[in-house]
């Protein structure tokens, strides 16, 4: 069965009943994956998610239901469900529309893998033991704690009753390890390796096993350092976890709209460094995130965000544009088919600067390099404090030698600012954010 025609049931049943608006979501999810637990590779195992959810209004009264039953029968009575939820749900003034239909783009090149979506049970178990060798392999002192191996296989589809229609499907593989070195009566800190990709050539489980274990290794004999305020050069990770998850919720209209976020009525004015540069791209081919459409049916596009440190555009689903007549950036997003849509970023692009990581290291006189980080990061105020893992000491553009557990802290939205340089290489992160180091300034190191 395709998606669409559930969906289209569902739209057509909820009119009968006579609600004013319908909007249905579809999803099929098929999840295979093999998991390391203390060492040891565990059998793999399949899930299948497959489901639907309605959103009905009434008089700007909203009603939402879902059911995992995609029979007539069980699509009817969720129906049903929704339309009494809406005939009790008090109005929403700020109600406009749902969305209407619109031409879509066509589908990002590299979203949807054949060869990935044919994989077995079996081939992820292969990739799971090629990532299991190349962390074992590289250091007899390296222990694997845990890891994942994932292959996600999955299909959507979205319709309302303004002639809003679309489908399509996508893949995805994920993998992590974590371990850690033992030298004698030394144990170093562990360390996580993962990658995540949506086309079989493009995934390498040896490369994670191995990055790993260098990294665990290279943690051995750590040292304390005097506490300072410096520089501080941050991996793909951190730069994703510390200044794009705040940049991220402060571009959210929903949180503008809210008085949520600091950069609310700053339009046009420059929020961050002018080395920055950074676009929302719901299109880019291989995107983690990217698709045709949004979770409301919206053509997906490019939003620009920010621009030489300028702040020049938000994300908007359909329901924040209509509050302010504007048009839906394709930002709707939905964790599942058993919840509403909320704003989301697609893929949140960092412009990459000329320098590689050896050249950003060179620049720093005194500073650490930081590649996990184990805090709170607050995305409204910006505070940030927490425990810089995997972290070493530069002094005059050497890496000196790995750190003991680290505190570090500060500002996102000050660090924004204080950007002393962007690398030239780039990576997708698990916030479906494609960021590369960032050199910082002015970050309290505080060693134990």
């Amino acid at each position: 069965m395709r998606l669409a025609e559930p969906a289209g049931l569902a739209i057509k049943y909820s009119e009968k009943l006579g609600v004013d608006e319908v909007e249905a979501f579809a999803q099929s999810v098929r999840t295979s994956e093999v998991v390391i637990e203390r060492g040891e590779i565990q059998n793999e195992r399949v899930k299948t998610q497959r489901g639907i959810g309605v959103r009905v209004i009434k008089k700007k009264r909203l009603g939402f239901a879902f059911t995992s039953v995609l029979s007539k029968e069980s699509i009817e009575q969720m129906c049903r469900n929704a339309d009494s939820l809406a005939s009790v749900s008090p109005p929403n003034p700020d109600w406009v529309s749902l969305p209407a239909a619109a031409k879509l783009p066509k589908t990002p090149l590299g979203t949807f893998d054949a060869d990935t979506a044919d994989m077995k049970a079996d081939d992820v178990l292969k990739l799971a033991l090629k990532g299991y060798e190349g962390a074992k392999a590289l250091d007899k002192r390296v222990a694997i704690d845990e890891g994942k191996f994932s292959v996600v296989c999955g299909e959507a589809a979205v319709a309302n009753s303004h002639g809003v229609e679309a489908e399509g499907r996508g893949t995805l593989l994920y993998g992590y390890i974590i371990c850690a070195a033992k030298d004698k009566s030394e144990v170093s800190s562990m360390t996580f390796e993962y990658d995540i990709t949506r086309c079989l050539k493009d995934f390498s489980p040896e490369r994670i096993g191995r990055v790993a274990a260098e990294r665990a290794v290279a943690s051995l004999g750590s040292k304390a350092v005097a506490s300072f305020t410096g520089t501080a050069l941050l991996d793909y990770d951190v730069a994703s976890d510390i200044l794009l998850q705040p940049l991220a919720a402060s571009v959210n209209a929903d949180n503008i709209q809210r008085g949520r976020s600091l950069w609310a009525g700053k339009l046009g004015e420059e929020v961050a460094s002018e080395k920055l540069t950074a676009a929302d791209d719901g299109l880019m081919p291989k995107g983690i995130g990217s698709s045709s459409f949004d979770a409301e049916g919206v053509p997906s596009q490019k939003t620009r965000v920010i621009t030489d440190g300028e702040l020049v555009g938000f994300l908007h689903n359909s329901f924040t544009a209509n509050k302010e007549k504007r048009h839906s950036t394709g930002n709707a997003f939905r964790e599942g088919y058993n919840v509403p849509p909320r704003i989301s970023v697609s893929n949140l692009v960092v412009k990459v600067g000329k320098k590689r990581l050896d050249d950003l290291i060179a620049m720093v006189d005194k500073g650490i390099i930081v590649k996990r980080f184990s805090g709170n990061v607050h995305p409204d105020s910006g505070e940030f404090s927490g425990i810089a893992k995997q972290a070493s000491y530069i002094e005059k553009g050497e890496v000196k030698y790995s750190l003991k557990e680290t505190m570090i802290s500060g500002n996102s939205f000050q660090a924004l600012k204080n950007i002393i340089e962007i690398g030239s290489e780039t990576r997708p992160t698990m916030f479906q954010a494609y960021t590369p180091p960032i050199l910082v300034d002015k970050i309290n190191v505080v060693s134990k």
